[in-house]
């Protein structure tokens, strides 16, 4: 059952297809990503301007440059700042590991594989649904993304927005310096007006740093959606074989031999699938494991200030709250819908099953044959891991979620 296992060939550049509600989606977000520095994800041109983007393209090295230098000052903090508040040093901590870990595994991993991920994203958004499109999936698709991108873009922003208003406030009120994002320099003791307007660059490049990077799990996301998209689309199509043998204008001979060549063209869009499949694990691999290893790593970075923390004040929990949720809320963004597709991938042998194979007489032997081995190859899980070896599904979700839950409960 290894139909179609080979490599599709790449699409060019640039070309006409039949718009979809799924193509135009992805239309949108390509110009997020084009200004989130990830130009080329889609085959057709992005929609702007060409002077524009004759001007961006080469701007983008200079933010990658800028974004570079960022990460660097972070991760160098480490032996630069001294004398910091126990908050501050859990703060220190998160942005040092995180920001290269998403600028370099996130980032700079994607752009590698650009042609791949174009080509994953075209096959699934136009190749597949040339022979079937379940409109029904792909509202609930895009409903999802909506859902998903909503929940996940609003905490990382209030994140960013509270920590700004909250460290502003503290510089009015108690002639605190205004700190942010720890950088290598200038030193927190420091209240030269250089030193101020430094603290307030580097607030911006911070959001200008998760901004980018939103793009980046953006492109992840709708690959992961699409995913489920298409066993859903996958589902319909069996299950609409039923309707070949409603046909009474055909011979019983006829409607058995259309319902075997409509079968056959769904084994090869299911190994089509497969492959889709295969490759996003190949591609995503290296950003799964890191996207574990932060958002758990967000979440433990905040154990030291709870571990110290005698009083267990409403300030301490209140000011830990944003940076819990976006760990959580960012785990699940690419758990969720990786646990759909290994969920909706399980439902697929049952829509073989009752695709109407039933019904064949003259050819029925060869069709069972068939029908066998399409579920066998169907009931195979499909679960996309990080490491090789963790699932990324709701029961792993729900796990960490309830990990991190009794660890804080014990310790608060």
């Amino acid at each position: 059952m290894n139909i179609l296992r080979k490599k599709p060939e790449l699409p060019p550049e640039s070309m006409t297809y039949i718009e979809t509600e799924s193509t135009k989606l992805i239309e949108k977000y390509n110009k997020f990503w084009f200004i989130c520095c990830c130009p080329d994800f889609w085959v057709n041109k992005v929609d702007f301007s060409d002077s524009f983007v004759k001007f961006y393209r080469p701007a983008m090295l200079v933010i990658h440059t800028v974004m570079v230098i960022f990460c660097t000052s972070c991760f160098v903090s480490l032996w630069t700042q001294h004398g910091l508040s126990q908050s501050q040093e859990s703060d220190r901590l998160a942005y040092a590991v995180s920001t290269p870990i998403i600028t370099i595994f996130y980032q700079f991993v994607i752009i590698c594989y650009t042609n791949d991920v174009r080509n994953v994203l075209y096959n699934l958004a136009v190749v597949l649904k040339e022979h079937h499109d379940d409109k029904e999936a792909e509202q609930e698709m895009i409903k999802k993304s909506k859902l998903h991108n909503g929940i996940f873009f609003s905490s990382c922003l209030c994140n960013m927005l509270l920590v700004g208003c909250y460290n502003c406030f503290q510089a009015f009120t108690s002639d605190a310096t205004f700190i942010t994002c720890i950088s290598a320099w200038p030193d927190m003791r420091d209240r030269s007006t250089l030193a101020g307007a430094t603290r307030v660059l580097f607030y911006f490049l911070w959001i200008l740093h998760v901004v980018r990077n939103m793009g980046v799990f953006l492109i992840f996301h709708t690959v992961l959606l699409l995913l489920t998209q298409q066993y859903r689309n996958l589902q319909g199509y069996f299950e609409n074989l039923n309707k070949v043998f409603e046909e009474r204008q055909l011979s019983q001979e006829e409607m058995e031999e259309k319902f075997e060549l409509r079968f056959k063209k769904g084994i090869e869009q299911h190994a089509l699938t497969l492959w889709c499949v295969e490759e996003s694990q190949r591609v995503f691999l290296i950003t799964f494991s890191s996207h574990v290893l932060l958002w758990c790593g967000l979440l433990i970075s905040i154990l030291p200030e709870v571990l110290n923390n005698d009083t267990h004040d409403l300030t301490m929990l209140v000011s830990n709250a944003p940076r819990v949720a976006a760990a959580l809320v960012g785990l699940g963004y690419f758990m969720w819908p990786a646990g759909d597709i290994t969920v909706e991938a399980s439902n697929l042998p049952h829509a073989m099953y009752g695709s109407g194979w039933q019904n064949c007489h003259k050819r029925s032997p060869r069709i069972r044959k068939l029908a066998v081995l399409a579920m066998m190859q169907a009931q195979r899980p499909i679960e996309l891991k990080a490491f090789g070896h963790l699932t990324f599904s709701y029961e792993t979700y729900v796990a960490i979620v309830k990990m991190s839950y009794s660890l804080f409960s014990v310790l608060y």
